[in-house]
């Protein structure tokens, strides 16, 4: 596998993660005035953020220069299959229970599915399966993410 361009992948990972922290910057100045459709938007833009970085694993399968065996995919590739339907599927999951319900529910389960994914990956990068350099640049994406979410469901706004 090749290496993993960790400089431009780390602008790119804080360029995706800064309109979640300013979402959280203003979803914090809530206090002060109500802001439900700024919450609603934080909600959807983990939802999608989380889906992106499920997404990312189906890539690295893409990109591998295989060739097709009769025999279909191997442990490797079944994993990176489902990892990234597991990112999607909660995504999905917590924007619909954050929506339908109780936002701050859907706040607390994108956050565990950061960490969810985030552990998943632990797992696949000891198994060799990600590129060098990758997993820190999730490390410090995920940090930042569940550090949002976390402000998101302290915040008092979550009640309206």
């Amino acid at each position: 596998m090749r290496q993993f361009p960790v400089t431009a992948a780390m602008l790119v990972a804080l360029g995706g993660v800064f309109p979640l922290l300013v979402g959280v910057w203003l979803f914090l100045v809530g206090i002060l005035t109500a802001l439900p459709h700024l919450s609603l938007i934080l909600l959807a833009y983990g939802g999608c953020l989380l889906s992106f970085y499920g997404a990312v694993q189906w890539g690295f399968l893409v990109s591998k220069p295989t060739i097709i065996l009769p025999k279909g995919e191997g442990l490797r590739d079944r994993r990176a299959l489902l990892l990234g339907a597991f990112a999607f599927l909660w995504g999905w999951l917590s924007l619909c229970v954050g929506l339908l319900g109780n936002l701050r529910t859907g706040f607390g389960l994108e956050a565990l599915g950061f960490i969810g994914v985030f552990a998943l990956e632990r797992i696949a990068n000891r198994c060799g399966d990600l590129p060098p350099g990758y997993f820190m640049v999730r490390a410090v994406s995920t940090g930042l993410c569940v550090a949002g979410f976390l402000l998101a469901l302290l915040s008092p706004q979550g009640h309206f």
